[in-house]
């Protein structure tokens, strides 16, 4: 059975792609008229706080809950802002050189609302601006080329499309990111199990 640890990091790596600042911006924005009302001073920087907090209670609450295991896979859902999430995700089977302080590494796709597909790996460290990870999926037919961009601490397939389609005919994916401190780390997942999971997520969120 997966950790609550590992089911909360691939949690964490499928909301990357959502758009919070955007939200963040337009929930004080709704706040900030009932302010000036408030002639008690004190009351007033607790409503900022309250404010930024509408976001975290809907994971808390409507997940991540675990769908099943595919062999190396792990099938989940979670409710973010009302809305249901399906992922799919893998651990790092290895990952080369070691780096100290490292979270855990997970691949992960996700299904959110119109959006399907979504290809991210959280690596557990900043990469630097406009880096380029570059992926190889091992397959029997030959190796598979794909492209990733990074934002922060994740990468993100360019082309998702054909990153599942790689996926679905590969044994393991290659993943050469930037390290932190120079030279390049090198991830790799399994992805026995893969297709079974996205065709678990894929039913749980139509």
């Amino acid at each position: 059975m997966v950790s609550r640890t590992l089911l909360a990091a691939a949690a964490m790596a499928a909301s990357l792609s959502v758009p919070l600042p955007a939200s963040a911006q337009q929930q004080p924005a709704q706040q900030q008229p009932a302010q000036p009302q408030r002639p008690a001073p004190a009351q007033q920087p607790q409503r900022p706080a309250q404010a930024q907090q509408p976001a975290q209670p809907p994971a808390q609450a409507g997940g991540p809950a675990s769908i099943g295991r595919f062999d190396d896979w792990e099938a989940a859902t979670l409710t973010e802002r009302g809305q249901k999430v399906c992922y799919a995700f893998a651990r790092a089977a290895a990952s080369n050189p070691r780096v100290e302080n490292r979270g855990d590494v997970v691949l992960v796709v996700t299904h959110r609302g119109r959006s399907r597909d979504e290809v991210a790996v959280r690596l557990g460290y900043a990469l630097p601006a406009n880096a380029e990870p570059g992926g190889t999926v091992e397959a029997s037919g030959g190796n598979i080329s794909l492209a990733f961009f990074s934002a922060g601490d994740a990468a993100f397939a360019r082309d998702r499309a054909a990153a599942v389609a790689a996926f679905e005919r590969g044994r393991a994916l290659r993943l050469s990111s930037p390290g932190p401190r120079g030279g390049a780390v090198t991830d790799i997942f399994s992805l026995r199990g893969f297709t079974a999971a996205r065709r678990a997520i894929s039913e749980a969120c139509k």
